[in-house]
């Protein structure tokens, strides 16, 4: 027998070939849209993909099943409640199938989605009793997956579904079981998960916080506390995977060169040009109206997070060598095909005699300075981070804007002064800062190294939640706020 796992590191996303070696056959489990990797794997063991096995619908990115299962003949499996528009197999509690002498039961486990359910596996060849468990997002390793995906006015009662499922069909198992979650470390679908992709139910009942001995309300609260703030682009997945996205046929479209006429047609049609380069560069010399999405494993989470999934997108990239990736990762959010790619780079795009603009970076050292000398050089801090960040320390006086709901709120800022956007490390304060600009504020920056190197020079922090019911554009920027040192 053979398990496998593959992570996507920018979603927190993990899915699982599970094979009988010895009938060469396969299940894939929860796939990412860009299927290539598990046919590779399939291919080069002399595996035949029987089972495409799928625990929810997923809000999080386009699923790869209806691919897998197109490409390879593959029964495609998901609970009934799914109720999936393509071809697939629906199953219930209790139901059971197998890929060659591996054993397959499902069990309903309701609570991240109503429709979730999970599979205790077993090695037929040995014994009927299972020795791992496919739990979606049920059961993550350290946390539990959320239950407000669906609306903050379902989050309670989902999470009563949630602890059933944990407490009366998952936890019930041997503590050897193995847990293989789909939701890894960097998911948006919960708080707090471990960067180890499996672990044990024995594990897990000792030291994952949510599984202590509470009462369902306590549980419920303890669960849906702090939980990060959801992508604009979340709603569009549940939808899509259930009406079935677009055939890809396996292959990640190439992403082609722009250059002349090329651009031009695009450019007159109204598409963005996406930075993908690093937050320096883009602050340094940028194309005006371009937005700061650099490359990297948060690449498709932001491009999903603050650009119209219809508008056409022309990239801007330091290298070529990075297409294929960003490539990718717009395909798992629902992006389908860049227009290409500025050939020649921010160079090319100078010499033919377009415009660029200059941006600007603050140290850490240079914003306390300004900030301490007040006047119309303190600039209004926006701290972009999430709010169980920005609550765990921040500069005085700063304001909390998401990056993501920076968009809603351009109305609300002050034009009149300077804008400096922080975040932790300077990407999200890059893509912030970018999307101020094109919006015509003129005088932003960003702060380079963000908010723990604001912290590691000594300067003051203030702790807690972001005021609420204060009048926008909000006291100077110089302005204590909270509790600080």
């Amino acid at each position: 027998m053979r398990v496998t796992q593959y992570r996507i590191d920018g979603l927190g996303h993990l899915s699982t070939l599970i094979a009988d070696e010895g009938a060469g056959t396969a299940a894939i489990v929860d796939p990412r849209r860009d299927v290539d990797v598990y046919l590779e794997a399939a291919a080069s063991a002399g595996l035949r993909i029987s089972h495409v096995v799928e625990t929810h619908l997923h809000n999080d990115y386009v699923s790869g099943g209806r691919d897998l299962a197109a490409l390879t003949g593959a029964t495609h499996v998901i609970g009934a409640g799914a109720e999936l528009a393509h071809e697939h197999r629906p199953v219930r509690h209790g139901e059971a199938f197998e890929v060659g002498t591996i054993g397959f039961r499902t069990l309903d486990t309701p609570g991240h989605t109503p429709e979730h359910v999970s599979y205790a596996v077993s090695d037929m060849s040995r014994a009927d009793e299972p020795f791992l468990l496919l739990t979606g997002g049920s059961l993550l390793v350290g946390a539990v997956g959320r239950t407000d995906l669906l609306g903050a006015d379902r989050a309670r009662a989902y999470a009563g579904d949630m602890y059933h499922s944990l407490h009366d069909v998952l936890l019930p198992h041997e503590e050897s079981v193995m847990v293989y979650p789909t939701h890894g470390a960097g998911s948006l679908c919960s708080t707090g998960i471990s960067s180890t992709p499996w672990s044990t139910i024995g594990y897990e009942r000792r030291h994952d916080p949510l599984l202590r001995p509470m009462e369902v309300d306590a549980f419920a609260r303890a669960l849906l506390a702090g939980q990060p703030t959801v992508p604009r682009y979340f709603a569009r997945m549940r939808p899509m995977n259930q009406a079935g996205p677009p055939l890809l046929g396996g292959v990640v479209p190439e992403v082609l060169p722009l250059s002349g006429d090329g651009l031009e047609g695009p450019l007159g049609r109204g598409a963005l040009i996406v930075d993908a380069r690093s937050p320096h560069d883009h602050a340094r010399e940028a194309i005006p109206g371009s937005l700061s999405i650099p490359a990297g494993s948060s690449f498709g989470t932001w491009l999903g997070w603050v650009v119209d999934p219809d508008r056409p997108i022309i990239l801007l990239v330091e290298s070529r060598a990075d297409l294929d990736d960003l490539a990718r990762q717009a395909l798992r959010i629902g992006f389908d095909q860049f227009v290409g790619y500025i050939d020649g780079g921010i160079d090319a795009w100078r010499r033919a005699g377009r415009p660029v603009e200059a941006g600007t970076v603050l140290t850490v050292e240079t914003l306390a300075a300004r900030l301490t000398a007040g006047g119309p050089e303190a600039p209004f801090v926006i701290d972009v981070r999430q709010p169980s960040e920005y609550e765990a320390g921040h500069v005085p006086g700063s304001t909390h804007i998401g990056a993501g709901e920076l968009p809603e709120m351009l109305d609300r800022l002050p034009r009149d002064r300077p804008i400096a956007t922080i975040c932790a490390s300077g990407y999200r304060s890059s893509v912030a800062a970018s999307m101020l600009r094109a919006a015509g504020f003129e005088d932003v920056v960003t702060v380079a190294s963000g908010v723990p190197t604001w912290e590691a020079h000594g300067f003051p922090v203030a702790y807690g939640p972001a005021a609420e019911n204060v009048e926008w554009p909000l006291r100077t920027a110089a302005a204590g706020e909270g509790h600080s040192h």
